[in-house]
């Protein structure tokens, strides 16, 4: 795999642990709980809002489509899980091929990395590249560039637009089409189009939210 050329750091907010244990410990009368962790993602998504629109109109996406998706993912586990995750995943997979078909965990290539969380199989395959010819030094080039989030949004951004490609969608995509894209991102290209609208609660959620979006990246 030809070296990434990841892109400068922005400077985003980051999640770590002591944000995790406020949301998840601290009552939200205390500044913990559900209020903490909006605001921390209202404050990602402003933060990242030139990022947001710039890599929307490159893919000719809605740019509130990209920001709730970036909302949604924001926050929940500190990166540095994701790596110790893929690491012991990586060690356990390491045997050979006879072996890794009864391993318990999941593939290394199915670990999530970036705030705007994507698989790593599924930010190789954006990209053009075949996951199964990766090596794990490949997959760690990759996961470092995920954690840049101009690098992260782009790729977040390219992976929608393969999303409204994949249901032959049109521009600009209604609201209903807007819940199958979301829809897509979280359970993937596997079911069929029927199968997506009998659960469309993550581009529910997009759609309902539309208007904080709006407010987030003007």
């Amino acid at each position: 795999m030809a070296d990434l050329a990841c892109g400068p750091s922005n400077r985003s907010p980051t999640w770590g642990v002591v944000d995790l244990f406020r949301w998840r410990v601290v009552p939200e009368r205390l500044g913990g709980g559900k209020a903490f962790i909006q605001q921390f993602k209202d404050a990602w998504v402003r933060h990242n809002k030139v990022t947001i629109r710039a890599a929307a109109a490159q893919y000719n996406l809605m740019p509130l489509l990209l920001a709730g998706v970036c909302w949604i993912e924001v926050g929940g586990d500190p990166s540095f899980i994701d790596r110790v995750a893929f690491e012991v995943r990586a060690f356990d997979w390491s045997g050979p091929p006879i072996v890794d078909r009864i391993t318990v965990t999941t593939a290394p290539a199915k670990t999530s990395f970036g705030a705007v969380s994507m698989q790593l199989r599924t930010a190789a395959q954006t990209m053009g590249l075949n996951p199964a010819a990766m090596s794990m030094t490949d997959f760690r080039a990759l996961a470092s560039c995920l954690e840049r989030d101009v690098f992260n949004i782009d790729t977040v951004a390219r992976h929608l637009r393969q999303l409204v490609d994949h249901d032959k969608l049109p521009s600009p995509l209604s609201m209903g089409q807007v819940r199958i894209v979301g829809a897509r991102y979280n359970r993937g290209v596997g079911l069929s189009l029927d199968q997506i609208q009998k659960n469309t609660s993550y581009g529910d959620f997009i759609v309902k939210f539309w208007p904080r979006f709006s407010g987030l990246i003007q």
